[in-house]
């Protein structure tokens, strides 16, 4: 019986390792997600300079590190200080590769629209009022409702 018993340990560990892997890649592994984090993250921290890098050449004509500053700073005055990345989706629409990225603030989830072109450079950002997956899914939006889209640059 010892050698089914480590024959079963090993496959259990293999198929565990497995999990893991296909979960990891599953989410961060996608570039168009990653890309779409990174931005996200970029404000977070205020290098807005940085995120402004990362415009693509039609939205950088109508931004400026400025704008993208007053358009995060709006959000941060709506939905409190950022506490962390939640789940992230990603879909392809009209060309664009477009993130649907859930971050929990202080005061409640949004949901963080981020468009990138074939370069992966970033088209548009948007934020929402965080669409639960179910009625009884948790947390709610900063002032409840649906909100209209607010994109960066004006």
């Amino acid at each position: 019986m010892k050698p089914l018993s480590i024959v079963v340990r090993v496959a259990f560990i293999a198929a565990l390792v497995l999990a893991l892997a296909i979960s990891f890649t599953a989410q961060s592994g996608d570039p168009a997600i990653s890309k779409a984090k990174e931005f996200i993250s970029l404000l977070q921290k205020g290098d807005y300079q940085g995120a402004y890098g990362r415009l693509d050449s039609n939205l950088g004509f109508q931004s400026s590190p400025e704008k993208l500053q007053a358009a995060w700073q709006g959000l941060l005055a709506k939905a409190g200080p950022f506490v962390e990345f939640k789940q992230a989706t990603m879909e392809q629409a009209q060309g664009f590769f477009v993130v649907t990225q859930v971050a929990k603030f202080e005061k409640g989830h949004v949901d963080i629209k981020i468009a990138l072109d074939t370069m992966l450079r970033v088209a548009d950002m948007r934020y929402f009022n965080h669409k639960a997956a179910s009625a009884s899914g948790g947390g709610s939006a900063p002032g409840g409702g649906s909100a209209p889209a607010q994109p960066a640059a004006p």
